[in-house]
């Protein structure tokens, strides 16, 4: 079986992971015929992984864009500005747009699949790609939701917008009132598109389950779960002792870790988090027996409403992410609005407890007393009293909690546990083909 996949991310960077995870998994289940073909340049050591771009047209590209970035500064080629809430994390306006054409994409794969992936699809793949894939393999579609993109006009996450569940319009993400605006226009391209293709929809999480079981776009197709995997030979429980040593943490104070690759998106709840530290601060008997570690690149507005001692530990590579939450005592995600974040599942993998909104993958694996607490949606009050409770717990309740979370992350988002559930799925689709 061959199967193809997709995504516009870095296979070895952020959440484009995920993409080689997949991969990998595949392999396992069908040999070497799984090629990750990915609209990111780069001289990958994988023969298994394909830019769209080679070397001189990803070249020919970034001088074309600084020249018209140039040229822009000096007043040319001025375009008029579309505006939109950074809130929804509109990504792609334009959803009409095909940046490259189908025949491209199979070329570079080098083979007709039996099956297509796609994950991410922002500013590389239209649904007119994924209809003409589906309509010369005869390959069945399954896309990968990353987060609400796909269920909508056009922003990734909708807060409380309902337009999803129509055909969108009078987009808030776009400060419009139209009711034919570039967000309907979307809707209607993809939902002709969609109803064409031979295409199935999983959620990552029982929280983008749920919206999409209310998708006006996917109404008339198959649904399914399964939780991002987890590498849990890179994720792990390690000694507390010698992580902290390699990332120049205290030895003898308990740690608290969070992060984000923006600390500025409301989505985040950083907001909501500092004012959670606040009480804490309140309640502790000593404030000095607390201390924050941080990834990502917050800002010094961010540092100065900080009330514990801490350590700023940039952006973390793949390799060093594993260590800060073996390293942590508990991981704390603040996230009011995500699909994720996927740092929950690391978390749980590594065995470190985490306490979380009622939110995103927090509803699939952060379970109040077992593996960390799970704290009403926006309240920071008990968003505080999720950290207390862990810190109050005796040693024997805290490598219990621990285990738990091993134990958890191995049954529901291990790659083991990855490749069971998609191989059944795909197995399925095959059964009840006409």
């Amino acid at each position: 079986m061959k199967i193809l996949i997709l995504s516009n991310s870095h296979p070895y960077r952020t959440a484009g992971i995920v993409a080689k995870d997949f991969m990998d998994g595949l392999k396992e289940i069908v040999g070497n015929e799984v090629k990750l073909v990915v609209r990111v340049w780069g001289n990958y050591q994988d023969k298994n992984i394909i830019p769209t771009d080679g070397f001189f047209k990803h070249n020919q590209k970034r001088i074309f864009r600084k020249g018209i970035n140039g040229l822009k500064r000096l007043g040319f080629f001025r375009k008029k500005i579309i505006k939109t809430n950074r809130d929804y994390s509109v990504q792609d306006y334009d959803q009409t747009i095909n940046y490259y054409s189908t025949w491209r994409i199979l070329k570079k794969a080098g083979f007709i699949p039996d099956v297509i992936l796609v994950l991410f699809m922002q500013n590389f793949l239209s649904y007119k790609n994924l209809y003409e894939l589906n309509n010369i393999s005869k390959a069945p579609v399954f896309l990968y939701m990353m987060d609400m993109a796909p269920l909508t006009g056009g922003c990734h996450y909708a807060w409380n917008c309902k337009g999803y569940l129509k055909n969108c319009g009078s987009c808030p993400a776009l400060f419009s009132d139209d009711p034919i605006d570039q967000s309907y226009i979307n809707w209607e391209y993809k939902k002709q598109l969609i109803e064409k293709t031979d295409i199935r929809a999983i959620a990552g999480t029982e929280w983008t389950y749920r919206q999409l079981q209310k998708s006006s776009l996917f109404e008339n197709k198959n649904k399914h779960k399964i939780l991002l995997p987890i590498n849990e030979n890179i994720f792990h429980p390690a000694d507390k002792t010698s992580t902290r040593k390699k990332l120049s943490l205290p030895l003898n104070k308990k740690i608290i870790f969070f992060g984000a690759v923006s600390f500025a998106q409301k989505r985040k709840g950083f907001d909501q988090l500092v004012k959670a530290l606040e009480i804490l601060k309140k309640d502790l008997d000593t404030k000095e027996n607390i201390h924050l570690a941080i990834a990502g690149n917050c800002n010094i507005e961010f540092e100065k409403l900080l009330p514990f001692s801490y350590t700023m530990l940039g952006y973390l590579s793949h390799t060093d992410l594993p260590k800060a939450f073996q390293a942590a005592d508990v991981f704390v995600s603040p996230s009011i609005e995500d699909a994720g974040p996927m740092m929950v599942n690391q978390s749980i993998m590594c065995g470190t407890p985490v306490v979380a909104f009622e939110i995103g993958v927090a509803l699939d694996l952060v379970h109040t007393g077992e593996t960390g607490y799970r704290a009403k949606l926006k309240d920071y009050v008990d968003l505080a009293e999720g950290i207390k409770w862990f810190l109050s717990l005796n040693k024997n309740e805290i490598e219990k909690t621990k285990y738990n979370c091993r134990n958890s992350a191995l049954s529901i988002c291990s790659i083991d546990r990855f490749k069971e559930r998609i191989h059944l799925i795909i197995k399925d689709n095959f059964n009840t083909k006409p």
